[in-house]
């Protein structure tokens, strides 16, 4: 339980020590109620209270009822508000990582953290204060054994680590398969996802979306046989363990009266003990596999913040309301840039090596076919892939880890796999004039409608979400545009208008445009064009020397 214990002890300090004495009231109070039950029923007897043990009852009774629900609902908090904190960090530090880094985790896995993970150690808070609870209620009312019987204490510690052993013993591999449910529930999860943003390709093809969805049930069955096992394993355990502890109070009642001359005075208060001690030790069985998962839950999550930090963006010189300050425009020259995809078996993809200057104020196109390196390129160019090799230089400067962030804020940039968001995030405030004007020459007015920082809907065919996404980056006024196939699934009216007037205006307006693109009929419109085929440069020039 290593890591769920790390985690929550970096997150009680402060109230560790005053959840631990709570917690330890609560469990002398409840063991003194064994030994206050255990006398007063020597006492016993017909129309007669005896008001000295019935007064200490009340007593303890009410510590341990303020005791145990004080210290309850602290570990709650904590543990409630532990949940919290890592989702958030975890995001923190999404936000702060790099697109490499991301897309090696993969979105399920991230989305599992967030959700299962993080809830599961949410939850687990009441079953550590209970453990905690038995484990002190356990020892004191093991000495008071002790004080009654020595032959009945041994039998009851041997009792015990018995029955903790039979749970124990399986943790190894309940760890195991816990791991490899993780990983199920990943795919599924990367299943479900491809279902849902595959839709359109999978109902065009019947055979596609039956084997999606005989994935989808093949990897659900994966999870639900290991779920199964592990739940097997607990449960044998857990009677197993149980088992131990009744086999104690069988030889308590059994086996001792015929060994120990004189534990027939004590057997009765013996047995009341032990009795009360069933309850908490069957309760610590119980809770162990819960408080695994909990640790489990903890390890995944620690893996992962260990990933996303393994790479991150320095933090940038920043204004006084938190953004960042960018670089001054400059040319952004590449110089011998490479750049690979790596798998298990080397180098999937390479790019480069490529060499070439974007000026200030220019229009330039880069063309080739499919898989030829272009969108790989254009996050290149904008600082989302840091080379392999190569230097990427904004005049003559290197883009390096301590200014990226400064270079970054000169773009806007559209890509294949762009996402809308439905408020206005980086503009907020912005005036919904200006946005209704955007919207009106992007030909959108009589589809979305903007205002308070939000667009009425984003639910509209590839190319208007294009063009939602183009009023967005316009509005952000940034000196650098690119955009991946932003003309693809655009009326010819609409491609001519931005071909031949949106781009160069931009143009005129001192602003750089680099655009993918196959349209090589307005290529006359670009300052320079750049073919690439499989990751190499094939030409960088004009485009009438092109032709």
């Amino acid at each position: 339980m290593k890591y769920l214990w790390e985690l929550v002890k970096r997150e009680s300090v402060g109230s560790r020590r005053e959840i631990v004495i709570a917690a330890g009231v609560s469990g002398l109070s409840n063991a003194a109620i064994v030994a206050i039950i255990g006398a007063a029923s020597q006492t016993a007897g017909y129309q007669q209270i005896n008001l000295r043990y019935l007064t200490l009852f009340i007593i303890a009774m009410t510590l341990y009822i303020l005791c145990q629900r004080h210290s309850a609902m602290k570990m709650v908090r904590i543990t409630t508000r532990l949940g919290q904190t890592l989702r958030v960090r975890v995001v923190e530090k999404v936000l702060a990582s790099e697109l490499p880094v991301l897309e090696r985790i993969g979105t399920a896995r991230i989305v599992n953290s967030l959700s299962r993970d993080a809830t599961t150690i949410g939850d687990s808070g009441e079953a550590m204060i209970d453990g905690l609870q038995a484990v002190i209620f356990v020892s004191f009312a093991y000495l008071y054994i002790l004080w009654l019987s020595l032959p009945a204490f041994i039998l009851s510690v041997l009792s015990a680590l018995l029955s903790v052993t039979i749970t124990l013993r399986n943790q190894a591999k309940t760890q195991a398969l816990l791991a490899r449910t993780r990983a199920k529930e990943v795919d599924f999860l990367n299943n479900v996802t491809d279902a849902i943003d595959g839709f359109k390709e999978s109902r065009l093809n019947s055979r596609r979306r039956e084997d999606l969805r005989q994935d989808i049930h093949a990897t659900s069955r994966a999870v639900t046989v290991l779920r199964e096992e592990i739940e097997d394993v607990h449960t044998r355990s857990t009677i197993l363990g149980r088992s131990a502890l009744y086999m104690l109070i069988a030889m308590v009642v059994f086996l001792l009266p015929a060994v120990v001359q004189t534990y027939g005075q004590v057997i009765s208060e013996t047995v009341t003990a032990i009795l009360f001690v069933v309850g908490p030790l069957g309760l610590l069985v119980g809770i162990i596999p819960y408080l695994e998962r909990a640790n489990e839950a903890a390890r995944a999550i620690g893996e992962l913040e260990e990933q996303l930090d393994a790479e991150h963006a320095t933090a940038p010189p920043t204004t006084a309301n938190g953004t960042t300050h960018p670089a001054r425009v400059e040319p952004i020259r590449l110089d011998e840039v490479r750049f690979s995809y790596k798998g298990s078996d080397g180098d999937l993809f390479v790019l480069g090596p490529v060499s070439f200057t974007i000026g200030v104020g220019e229009i330039v196109f880069l063309t080739g076919g499919n898989g030829s390196g272009k969108s790989t390129l254009l996050k290149i160019v904008t600082g989302l892939y840091v080379p392999s090799s190569g230097r990427v230089l904004t005049g003559d400067a290197p883009v390096t880890s301590e200014n990226i962030q400064s270079y970054r804020e000169n773009f806007s940039a559209i890509f294949s796999d762009f996402r809308l968001f439905r408020r206005l995030y980086g503009l907020l405030g912005t005036s919904d004039a200006a946005v209704a004007e955007l919207l009106r020459e992007m030909q959108l007015a009589h589809k979305v409608q903007f205002d308070g920082d939000r667009f009425s809907r984003l639910e509209l065919s590839s190319g208007q979400r294009k063009r939602l996404a183009l009023v967005v980056a316009l509005l952000e006024n940034r000196p650098i545009l690119v955009f991946d196939e932003l003309a693809a699934d655009q009326d010819p009216e609409f491609r001519r208008v931005l071909y031949e007037e949106l781009l160069p205006s931009l143009r005129d307006e001192g602003r750089t445009v680099i655009a993918a693109t196959h349209d090589d009929r307005y290529f006359h419109v670009a300052n320079k064009v750049v073919k690439l085929e499989y990751g190499k440069v094939e030409y960088v020039g004009p485009y009438e020397r092109h032709g």
